[in-house]
C-alpha cells in the first residue's frame, strides 16, 4: 500500500479539539485529553500531527519516574539531559519556552504530545510533573489513553481541572474507509468489498488497514480486476481481533457482521 496519510473523521475529531483549546479562555486549562478504546488510529494520527507541526511526541513507560520522562522530554528537544531533577526541570522549562515563544511568533501549534498515558495516570507524582511543566509555560500538553483516562483523571481534581478539552475517538465511517481504499490501494476495489471490510473489521483502523493489505496482495496476482466480493469469495481477508479466527470474504456479503 502507499505511505500516505489519509484524513478521517477522528483526524478531524482532534485537529477541532486542539483549535479549541488554543482558544481557551483560561489559560492554565491547557491540557488536553485524547482517549478511545485500541484500533481507532489515535497513536497513528497524533503521531503524525506531532510531526507536521514540529511538536514533541513521546510514550509514556510503565516505569516511568520523573527524572526519566524529563530525560526522555529534553532528549527529544534535542539536547543532552543535566544531573538531577531539578537541573533537569529547569533545563526542561527554559527549553519549552523558547520554543513555545519561536512558534507562537510563527503563528504556529506547538504541544508536549504524551502517548500511552494509561501507563501513568494512577500516578499523581507523575501527573503532577506534566502540570507543573504545563502550568509553568501555560504551553497546551496532550495526554493520548484508552477510556479508561476520563475516570482515572477525576481522583486528582487539580490535573482535571486542567483539561481544556476531551476527545474521544469514534469507530471508523463507512467514508473513511473508502478514502483509504482509494488513496492507499494500488488495486481498484468495489463497494461492495469495503462495506464487506468496514463490518468485519469491527470499524477498527488496525483490521482495516490488515483487509486493504489482503486485498492489494489478492490484486496484485490478478492484474487488471477491480476486486468485489465476487472476485475474492473465500479468501482470507484479515483475523478477528477478539477470536483470533481468520474472516473469510463471502460472495453474498453475509458473515462480515463483526459487532
Amino acid at each position: 500500500m502507499k505511505r500516505q496519510f489519509v484524513t478521517t473523521e477522528n483526524t478531524l475529531r482532534f485537529l477541532e479539539g486542539f483549535s479549541a483549546l488554543e482558544k481557551r479562555g483560561a489559560e492554565e486549562a491547557c491540557l488536553m485529553v485524547v482517549d478511545g478504546v485500541p484500533g481507532l488510529g489515535k497513536t497513528s494520527i497524533i503521531e503524525w500531527w506531532a510531526g507536521q507541526t514540529g511538536s514533541v511526541f513521546l510514550r509514556a513507560k510503565k516505569e516511568w519516574k520523573p527524572n526519566w520522562l524529563l530525560s526522555e522530554l529534553i532528549e527529544a528537544l534535542g539536547q543532552v539531559p543535566r544531573h538531577g531533577f531539578e537541573k533537569r526541570f529547569k533545563q526542561a522549562t527554559e527549553i519549552l519556552a523558547n520554543k513555545h515563544e519561536q512558534f507562537s511568533m510563527d503563528r504556529r501549534p506547538f504541544a508536549v504530545v504524551i502517548d500511552e498515558i494509561d501507563h501513568i495516570s494512577n500516578s499523581e507524582k507523575m501527573l503532577e510533573t506534566l502540570r507543573d511543566l504545563s502550568d509553568t509555560l501555560e504551553l497546551p500538553f496532550i495526554f493520548v489513553g484508552m477510556g479508561k483516562v476520563r475516570t482515572r483523571l477525576t481522583k486528582f481534581p487539580q490535573i482535571a481541572s486542567r483539561v481544556g478539552q476531551y476527545v474521544q475517538f469514534q469507530d471508523v465511517s463507512l467514508d473513511d474507509v473508502l478514502a483509504m481504499a482509494k488513496n492507499l490501494c494500488e488495486v481498484p476495489i468495489k463497494r461492495d468489498l469495503i462495506e464487506f471490510l468496514h463490518r468485519a473489521s469491527r470499524r477498527k483502523m488496525r483490521e482495516i488497514k490488515e483487509g486493504l493489505s489482503s486485498i492489494e496482495r489478492f490484486g496484485a496476482i490478478n492484474p487488471g480486476k477491480e476486486i468485489g466480493l465476487d472476485e475474492m469469495a473465500g479468501k482470507l481477508l484479515l483475523n478477528d481481533r477478539i477470536t483470533g479466527k481468520p474472516i473469510l470474504v463471502t460472495a453474498d456479503g453475509f458473515g462480515g457482521d463483526n459487532e
